[in-house]
C-alpha cells in the first residue's frame, strides 16, 4: 500500500476532483466529435453530361462523383463506381437518375440527355471551285446573334443561318478535329489542348490531296510556311487542325499548304485561291482573348474582298461557312449551340434552317462539295446541309 501511495503521489480527494474533470471533459468533447462525424458521414452525389444534347447515333460522356457512398446506382445501367464515367449513346432523349447510398442515408440525383433524330443524308450540295471555312471560338450563339457580331449576323440573314447548329464537345482542338475528321480523336491522346501522338485517321487534307483538289490552311500569327511548332504570339497551335495529322507530318510537301494568313489576300488578288481554304484567325480576333467586336471587325476588314471576288457573284460557285468551334472555353456547361453562317451565290438567300446538325455535319458538305465521296469519320453518316441550298 505504501508503494501504491508513493507512486500515485495524490491525496483520495484530489484523485476524484482530476476524474471527474476528465469526465467531463471527454463528455463534452465526446458528444462535438460525434456530431461531426455524423455530419461529414452524409452522402453527397454529383452527376453531369456533356455535351446535354446528340443527335441519335452519337454518344455523350456520363460523370458521377459521390461522398460516404458505399453503393451507386445509376437506373438503366445498374451500380457503378462510386465516381467515374461513362459514354453512352441513347437512341432517345434520355434522363438518367443516380442514387448513391451509405450509412448515413442515401442521396438521388439527375440528369437529361436530349438526342434528335439524324436527318436523312442527301448529298444535295452544289460543286463548288472554292469552297472556305473560317473557325471563330468559344462564344454562345445568343452572345453572337443578332447584336454581339452585327456584320456576321447580317450575313447569315443576307444568305443562310443553321439555328440549331451544335459543337461536339468541350476542347478547342477536339472540334477542330470534328471539322477535318469526322472525330474528337481521342484514340490518339487528343485533348482540348493538342495530341500525345500523330492522327493517323482519314482526314479532308489527306482526301482532299489524294483527289487531286488543292488546300491551304491559312494561320493568323504563323511564323512561316510550314511552321509545325507549338504556340507563338497569338497563334496557338491547338487551332491548327492539320498539324496534327501523320499525313501532314509526314510530308514536307503538304506542310507547305500551311501558310500565314497574310499569303490569303495575296493569293486572293492574284486568283490564286486553293480549292479549300481553311481559316484560323488568332486568339485576338477569333474573339477567343479578344472581343466580339474585334472579331466582327476583322471578320468584315477581310472577307468583304472574297465576297467581292467573281466566285461569289451571279453565276459564281463559292461557298464560305463561319462557325465557332465550341460556346464556352472547354468548360462543357454550355448546351453548344453556336453560330453558323453559310454563304454563296447557291445558297439560299434569307433562309434560316433549325435541322439539327454538327461539325461533322459540314466536313460532309464540303466533301460533297468538291465531289469526294471518302467520308472521315462520323462524316460517312452525318447528313449535309442541304436544305439551306437552293
Amino acid at each position: 500500500m505504501k508503494t501504491s501511495f508513493a507512486a500515485g503521489r495524490h491525496h483520495p480527494a484530489v484523485l476524484l476532483a482530476l476524474a471527474a474533470v476528465v469526465l467531463i471533459v471527454t463528455g463534452c468533447g465526446g458528444g462535438s466529435s460525434s456530431a461531426q462525424h455524423s455530419s461529414s458521414n452524409s452522402v453527397s452525389a454529383t452527376l453531369s453530361v456533356v455535351p446535354t444534347a446528340i443527335q441519335a447515333g452519337r454518344s455523350a460522356m456520363l460523370s458521377w462523383s459521390t461522398s460516404n457512398a458505399d453503393t451507386v446506382t445509376i437506373e438503366g445501367i445498374g451500380n457503378v463506381s462510386t465516381s467515374g464515367s461513362l459514354r453512352v449513346s441513347p437512341t432517345l432523349s434520355t434522363t438518367y437518375n443516380l442514387k448513391a447510398t451509405g450509412k448515413a442515408g442515401s442521396q438521388q440525383v439527375a440528369t437529361t440527355l436530349n438526342v434528335s433524330q439524324a436527318p436523312p443524308k442527301t448529298s444535295g450540295i452544289p460543286r463548288s471551285s472554292h469552297v472556305v471555312l473560317v473557325i471563330e471560338e468559344n462564344r454562345t450563339f445568343q452572345q453572337v446573334y443578332p447584336n454581339g457580331m452585327p456584320w456576321l449576323s447580317s450575313l447569315g440573314n443576307s444568305y443562310a443561318l443553321a439555328t440549331n447548329y451544335h459543337a461536339n464537345e468541350p476542347g478547342s482542338a477536339l472540334d477542330y478535329f470534328w471539322l477535318s475528321s469526322g472525330s474528337g480523336e481521342h484514340a490518339f491522346g487528343c485533348t482540348g489542348s493538342g495530341c500525345s501522338q500523330p492522327i493517323t485517321s482519314s482526314n479532308i487534307f489527306h482526301g482532299l490531296s489524294n483527289a487531286g483538289i488543292s488546300w491551304k490552311l491559312y494561320a493568323e500569327g504563323l511564323p512561316y510556311t510550314g511552321y509545325l511548332g507549338g504556340d507563338t504570339g497569338a497563334y496557338v497551335d491547338r487551332h491548327n487542325p492539320a498539324k496534327w495529322y501523320a499525313d501532314v507530318i509526314n510530308s514536307p510537301a503538304l506542310q507547305q499548304n500551311i501558310v500565314p494568313f497574310t499569303q490569303f489576300a495575296a493569293d486572293l488578288a492574284a486568283d490564286q485561291l486553293p480549292a479549300y481554304s481553311l481559316i484560323i484567325p488568332d486568339v485576338t480576333h477569333d474573339a477567343h482573348d479578344g472581343t466580339m467586336v474585334q472579331a466582327d471587325g476583322w471578320l468584315q476588314a477581310n472577307f468583304v474582298p472574297l465576297l467581292n471576288h467573281s466566285s461569289f457573284q451571279a453565276g459564281g460557285d463559292g461557298l464560305l461557312i463561319v462557325t465557332f468551334d465550341e460556346c464556352d472555353a472547354a468548360k462543357g456547361a454550355c448546351p453548344q449551340q453556336v453560330f453558323t453562317a453559310v454563304i454563296g451565290p447557291n445558297v439560299k438567300r434569307g433562309f434560316q434552317s433549325n435541322v439539327w446538325y454538327q461539325h461533322e455535319s459540314t466536313l460532309r458538305t464540303i466533301l460533297d462539295a468538291f465531289g469526294v465521296t471518302l467520308y472521315p469519320g462520323a462524316s460517312q453518316t452525318a447528313a449535309d446541309m442541304a436544305d439551306l441550298f437552293q
